[in-house]
């Protein structure tokens, strides 16, 4: 009697704790094909047929995230998220896309590892063409860097729809004759009922002879080179970089309509130089039914450099995505990005036809 007893607490504790914790698995398939074509100064490479996990509606991959209730309504947190190429399965990097552990509760939430940037957050917060990784702002825009390393980051509550975050990177490249790197961002958005809207910054300092270890400098899938290729082509001889983005939406029901306006500057004590970057995009996503969506954006940047015009990138996307289920939808759609010169010469173009498939689990 005594040993059923002891079993029977030995059970609901073990009941009570797993309650309190949980640990579980999720992921991304996304795979596309379709017909890419890219021409540099004026020369056609000739199009191509292609198949990709990235660069589709969205970067597939494998995850894990944990809580354990600590009680009081204190929480700790963890998640660990690897990019997959379903396409062509090679080796990468656990936690590519971010990994950290932190505590959360009414305060808000604190992660400490490889984690988002605010201003990454906010300009997936308000994006054409549903945020794709083929939206017209991510083939245009200059590059940024959207998840950065050592990082801390605090989270605020959400009040009434009105919530903030920043993150700080501690830079771990400091030697006897240069500082240590470092990232800064912060951002403020609102999200509730039929309008968002958001206001992000971001500074980066590259202080290494090398590339910075504080981030990775994310590219865009064609187009939208960072702004240190248009000083001297040396990433590392820039200094500091700067991004300022407002942006916002307005859902009317039958339509949601969405813009945002970015500036990015950066400045290289290597050739005493500067270049500055004005943005903007605006777009629309047009429900048909319960099923069926229509997406589009257009998206500009005009780029000087110390002062005089340097180059313009424009570029449009259009998508129709149809949810088979909560979890699967089918896609397919055009996206288009040039660059040309102050003179109105083309320096590079891609075009793309692509339609996919995307489940989550």
């Amino acid at each position: 009697m005594k040993k059923s007893l002891i079993a029977l607490a030995v059970l609901a504790a073990s009941g009570a704790a797993m309650a309190q914790s949980s640990v579980s698995v999720y992921g991304l398939a996304d795979v596309w094909v379709g017909s890419q074509k890219n021409t540099t100064n004026g020369v056609s490479a000739g199009g191509f047929n292609k198949m990709a996990s990235n660069e589709g509606f969205a970067t597939s991959r494998l995850g894990f995230k944990g809580t354990e209730d600590l009680g009081g309504g204190l929480k700790a947190n963890f998640q660990i998220e690897t990019s997959v190429g379903f396409d062509q399965p090679s080796a990468t990097s656990l936690g590519d896309r971010q990994a950290w552990v932190g505590l959360s509760g009414g305060f808000g939430e604190v992660q400490l590892g490889r984690v988002w940037t605010p201003y990454d957050d906010t300009r997936a917060l308000i994006n054409d063409t549903f945020n794709a990784n083929f939206a017209s702002s991510f083939n245009v825009w200059r590059g940024y860097t959207d998840r950065t390393t050592n990082g801390i980051r605090y989270n605020t509550p959400s009040f009434g729809g009105l919530s903030a975050a920043v993150v700080y990177s501690f830079g771990e490249d400091k030697t006897a004759t240069t500082g240590a790197s470092s990232l800064t961002a912060f951002s403020l958005n609102y999200a509730n009922g039929p309008i968002a809207a958001g206001l992000a910054h971001q500074i980066q300092q590259d202080k290494s002879a090398t590339a910075s270890t504080v981030s990775d400098t994310s590219g865009t899938p064609f187009g939208g080179a960072a702004l240190s290729s248009l000083l001297n082509g040396a990433a590392q001889t820039v200094s500091k970089t700067t991004y300022t983005l407002i942006n916002g939406s307005y859902d009317f029901g039958v339509a949601k309509v969405l813009a945002g306006y970015n500036t990015a500057k950066a400045t290289s004590t290597a050739v005493a130089g500067n270049a500055k970057a004005n943005e903007w995009n605006i777009g629309a996503e047009v429900p048909f039914g319960s099923a069926l969506a229509l997406g589009v954006g257009y998206a500009e940047s005009q780029v000087k450099v110390n002062g005089v015009d340097r180059n313009e990138t424009t570029g449009y996307s259009a998508a129709l995505k149809y949810s088979l289920s909560k979890r699967t939808f089918v896609y397919g759609g055009l996206t288009k990005a040039e660059e040309e010169t102050a003179a109105g010469v083309s320096v590079e173009k891609t075009t793309r036809y692509f339609v996919g498939v995307s489940h989550a689990f």
